[in-house]
């Protein structure tokens, strides 16, 4: 007796996806955007970083579509990518604060002491600023790199490129960071 077993219409769509079907890709990301922008604005309470929290899962979607397991539906999954995204914007912003506090308290107590800190951490902000304005490929590269601490190998098999063109695109971030330091500095 043979088993019976049905395609349903959301398996075929992964399938297609899954194979690099842009137009099933953008389906997808046409049915989820909003949801997941209302979703991260929530959390984040901008515009932009919302809009870069989207961009982000939609981006990792299409890079690891060959390998996501989508078992617990696509919805879980661009969920549980999100939620990662916005956990980890809320940790730098924490950060970003108690800097702000430290500064506003004091930290080295003396007004050449103060000046150097207030220094370093717009330094620090312009920098942050630089890299989120770079191309969403050089920025995650950059990410991975600097504050995950992987290397290139790590990072190519992480996105699914090959180690070259990390090295290429870290090569590029560098220098559009250099130049963008350099009006500061």
């Amino acid at each position: 007796m043979e088993k019976n077993v049905s395609i349903t219409p959301e398996k075929l769509f992964l399938e297609r996806l899954q194979q690099g079907d842009v137009e099933a890709f953008s389906c997808l990301f046409d049915q989820y955007h909003r949801l997941l922008y209302i979703l991260a604005y929530r959390y984040l309470r901008s515009g932009r970083e919302a809009e870069d929290a989207v961009q982000y899962t939609f981006m990792k979607i299409w890079e690891q579509r060959e390998s996501l397991n989508f078992s617990n539906g696509t919805r879980s999954l661009l969920f549980t990518i999100m939620k990662n995204y916005v956990l980890n914007e809320l940790r730098h912003q924490q950060v970003v604060q108690e800097s702000h506090e430290d500064i506003l308290h004091g930290v080295a107590g003396d007004d050449e002491g103060f000046l150097a800190a207030l220094e370093q951490r717009e330094t620090k902000e312009y920098l942050r600023r630089a890299i989120i304005a770079l191309p969403l490929q050089k920025r995650e590269i950059c990410r991975l790199k600097i504050e995950a601490e992987l290397s290139n190998q790590q990072i190519a098999e992480k996105m699914n490129i090959s180690i070259s063109t990390v090295k290429s695109h870290y090569m590029q971030a560098i220098k559009m960071l250099k130049k963008a330091m350099g009006k500061i500095l």
